[in-house]
């Protein structure tokens, strides 16, 4: 054993060095991410398909423009961006003509059912063409009978779905009184970094200032979801650097105070860097990116990871002039040990969440305190050979506080009533609620933009939708058209029907061009009767659902389309829209509702309640083992501090005036199994060394103050988080002596 001490130094060097040499390539490859959506888990029936159309939708930008000139500004400077795909702002006259084109080429693929109907009739149809000449306006040339003598053309720009958004000018425009918004839309192409996003955003904002300045009176909106990635990412790097460094500073100070030497600074830092470098290696591995809020919620690990530290200092501190560093390590490697597969253990259960922070936040800390502890292990014998014992003034004060729990002692009672009295003000305050909006705040002005945006389109931007699914283009477009055509007939629907495309399928096509053919010749003579002779002969072919989507009628809607695995997808946006069931029924697609808020909020609920019952499992389970080992008494006694710290940090929520949901949840499990750790220790005190108490206090205050710094986070979810496991580890910390009011000697020996 003794000849294989030095290897394992060694070893555990090379693996070091492998680790980070692994994340130096790792890192720049694996950008970290900052969007929203990547914070919530995916749902729906068909997982690949949302997530793909949900990307596209999620990489598109709108801009509403009050001013001409502000319109042409913005749009030539967007025209020219290269970070932009799929500008629709000011069309030109070949775009126009190419718009045109389409529809006069192929009036057949766009007229309503009604229509075609109407064509198998051709006597009816005529007197549809005569009423059309007499009409006071826009009635029909010559010219234009020649060309399109069924007017086809006319009837099948009827046939488009009404909306607000009409062309004018060469513009897509939306009135609002004597108000006109110019709309320009655009897709932000995919950003690999951050820094890709910071960069075209801050271009664009120099875009609308130019636009804004080139008139008077201009009015700019944007809205689109890489803005709140954005605003997401800034936000969590802000918290990052804020957070992080006041986490170190505040680690640095409890150090210095409680060792008075810098070598135990030294140490501690040491081992926090490499736990850092295994968890940021093992997400990196893993889940291949890391999210910014994941890395926030990370400065807890460095709190954790100085228990082994201080754990194993005051251990030298405390030991023999004659007791080596490794008869050191020897002793205590068995606490080390249990003291990190107990925090490994509670973090794992964060693997069975549904929340991708959640899951990454668990394979951070499990690889990072492993590193951090494996550190202390193999590193810290030969590192801490020459420590030895320094006064600290925090020494005495844990004696102190231990003898607050003497029972003819008041402090005790009064630390307990205080404690239950903050968990009945807190509880009668805290309110339970799964809404998404909590989880994220979203700078004003992106709130304010969007609403705006809102307002002039009449479009609410929630991600609910209809999701179509074909085992064909042509059943695909059978199914649009009915359900368009049934929305149509619904006024408070009407509007969704904009998102469907007003292409008719080829059966379809072909039976309109078949009753066209027979019609031409009976529209013809009753035209005659009246003296006017057409010489034309229109040929009317159909058009394709792709070369629709390929044309500047089809690029509305093609983001909304998804071939995948010989599958065919259609997503409709329905905003807040009650769809009626019947609507729906006996189409020759399959429909799925993609509710997204309604069904993460739904399965947040549900992981919030089978959460709570494993965590009245895991504590049954701990307290059944304390009262196997140490008696029926102790373990009602641990068992009142473990429910009265998982109390406070739901109660502290209500104080801060903040819900109860499931993030809260699983912090209860953290504070379940850090508070276990410190019943532990004391319940098996008389085993251990007096000076173990001031390691006690200093792990535990350095734990306390990394999660109470998260609490100061400005994004709600990490703040939530943060909260419940400072006030539920705090009181964990401050109720861990109970078990010794049944054993006064051993207050005593203390």
């Amino acid at each position: 054993m003794e000849g294989r001490a030095p290897l394992c130094p060694k070893l555990w060097t090379i693996l070091v060095i492998a680790a980070v040499v692994l994340l130096c390539f790792l890192l720049p490859e694996k950008p970290v991410s900052s969007d929203v959506m990547d914070m919530l888990p995916n749902i729906g029936s068909n997982r690949a398909v949302s997530k793909e159309l949900t990307k596209r939708l999620d990489s598109q930008l709108i801009f509403a423009v009050k001013g001409d000139k502000a319109a042409e500004s913005l749009n030539a400077s967007l025209n020219h961006a290269p970070f932009l795909s799929n500008l629709r702002g000011q069309l030109n006259e070949e775009n126009l003509l190419t718009f045109a084109k389409t529809i006069n080429n192929h009036p057949i693929a766009f007229l309503s059912i009604k229509d075609i109907k109407l064509l198998e009739n051709p006597q009816d149809y005529s007197r549809r063409i005569l009423s059309a000449l007499y009409s006071p306006f826009g009635a029909p040339s010559k010219g234009e009978l020649d060309q399109d003598p069924l007017l086809l053309t006319r009837a099948a720009l009827l046939s488009f779905p009404k909306q607000r958004i009409s062309m004018e000018d060469g513009w897509l425009t939306v009135k609002e009184g004597a108000i006109k918004w110019r709309l320009l839309f655009a897709s932000l192409k995919d950003n690999n970094s951050f820094e890709e996003l910071k960069n075209s955003a801050d271009s664009i904002s120099k875009m609308i200032s130019k636009a804004k300045a080139s008139e008077t009176g201009a009015e700019i909106y944007v809205q689109g979801a890489p803005l709140y990635s954005l605003a997401a990412g800034s936000q969590a790097r802000k918290d990052l650097s804020k957070l992080g460094m006041l986490s170190l500073i505040a680690l640095t100070l409890l150090l210095l105070i409680a060792y008075r030497s810098i070598r135990p600074l030294f140490l501690c830092l040491l081992s926090i860097a490499v736990g850092l470098v295994f968890g940021l290696t093992a997400v990196t591995l893993f889940f291949g990116h890391l999210h910014a809020i994941t890395l926030v919620m990370c400065i807890s690990i460095i709190g954790l990871c100085t228990d082994y530290t201080a754990y194993f200092i005051a251990a030298r501190m405390a030991a023999p002039e004659e007791e080596n560093s490794q008869k050191t390590l020897d002793l205590l490697r068995p606490t080390l040990l249990h003291a990190l597969l107990t925090t490994v253990l509670t973090y794992s259960m964060l693997l069975f969440s549904p929340f991708p922070s959640l899951k990454e936040l668990a394979i951070f800390t499990i690889f990072g305190l492993a590193g951090a502890c494996l550190t202390v292990l193999f590193w810290f014998p030969q590192l801490t050979e020459h420590i030895r014992y320094h006064n600290s003034p925090l020494a005495p004060l844990t004696k102190k506080y231990i003898r607050f729990w003497y029972p003819n002692s008041p402090i005790g009672k009064i630390i307990l009533c205080s404690i239950l009295v903050f968990c009945a003000v807190g509880l009668s305050r805290l309110q339970v609620s799964d809404d998404l909006r909590q989880l994220y705040q979203a700078p004003k002005a992106l709130v304010e933009n969007e609403a705006q945006i809102q307002k002039i389109l009449d479009r609410d931007f929630s991600q609910d939708s209809i999701l179509l699914e074909s085992d064909s283009e042509e059943k695909l477009l059978e199914g649009l058209a009915r359900l368009r055509s049934r929305l149509a007939q619904d006024s408070k629907l009407e509007t969704i029907g904009a998102f469907i495309p007003p292409l008719l399928p080829e059966k379809l096509q072909d039976q309109a061009a078949n009753a066209a053919r027979e019609a031409v010749p009976i529209v013809k003579e009753a035209l005659e009767n009246l003296n006017i002779r057409l010489n034309g002969h229109p040929g009317y072919s159909s058009l394709s659902f792709k070369d629709f989507l390929n044309s500047p009628i089809g690029e509305n809607y093609r983001s909304l389309f998804l071939e995948k695995d010989g599958r065919y997808y259609y997503s409709i946006p329905i905003g807040t829209s009650e769809i009626p069931k019947s609507i729906l029924q006996d189409l020759p697609v399959k429909v799925t509702f993609e509710n997204k808020r309604t069904q993460i909020q739904t399965m947040m609920a549900q992981y919030r309640v089978q959460i709570g019952w494993l965590l009245v499992c895991a504590f049954a389970v701990i307290v059944l083992s304390i009262k196997w080992k140490f008696g029926t008494r102790v373990a009602v006694l641990s068992a009142f501090s473990l429910i009265l710290s998982s109390i406070a940090g739901a109660a502290a929520l209500g104080f801060f005036g903040m819900p109860f949901n499931v993030f809260s949840t699983f912090a209860l499990i953290l504070i379940l199994g850090i508070g276990i750790d410190y019943q532990i220790f004391f319940l098996r005190l008389s085993k251990t060394r007096k000076n173990s108490l001031f390691a006690l206090f200093v792990a535990a205050v350095s734990t306390i103050l990394s999660l109470g710094i998260l609490g100061l986070s400005e994004t709600a979810a990490v703040r939530n988080f943060g909260i419940t496991l400072t006030f539920g580890v705090l009181t964990a910390f401050l109720t861990s002596p109970i078990s010794l009011l049944l054993n006064h000697e051993k207050i005593r020996r203390l």
